[in-house]
């Protein structure tokens, strides 16, 4: 399973608001870049930097509950129930959002984790 490219991950954050000003344009910072494939997201408007994870092969490994989950979620475009997880953020302590592609028809979109809230 190979990393989302950061251009990928640039032109998909745009489907999310920001935790702060709500607009939805996005950056990463390459600076921030890990060999692990974690980097930061920034708002070009506030300036506001959240943490994006791209290396869902670990992620998936490490966490048990999450294929679970992967296989309830239903595509928006075609209503099948499973998607495979490209990537994820951290928009904010009580947000985090999975970026998911349908396995049925290749959709992609945002889903919110039910499974991340640090409250």
């Amino acid at each position: 399973m190979a990393h989302t490219s950061l251009e990928a991950v640039e032109k998909r954050l745009a489907s999310v608001q920001c935790a702060i000003c709500k607009t939805n344009t996005f950056g990463v910072d390459r600076r921030t870049l890990q060999p692990d494939g974690e980097c930061r997201g920034v708002c070009l408007k506030c300036r506001y930097n959240f943490p994006v994870y791209t290396d869902m092969e670990f992620y998936l490994r490490t966490q048990p509950d999450i294929p679970y989950r992967l296989k309830e979620i239903s595509c928006p475009n075609c209503q099948y129930r499973g998607v495979t997880l490209d990537f994820r953020i951290t928009m904010s302590v009580r947000e985090a959002i999975y970026f998911v592609t349908c396995n049925a028809c290749q959709t992609q979109f945002p889903e919110r984790s039910s499974l991340e809230a640090f409250e």
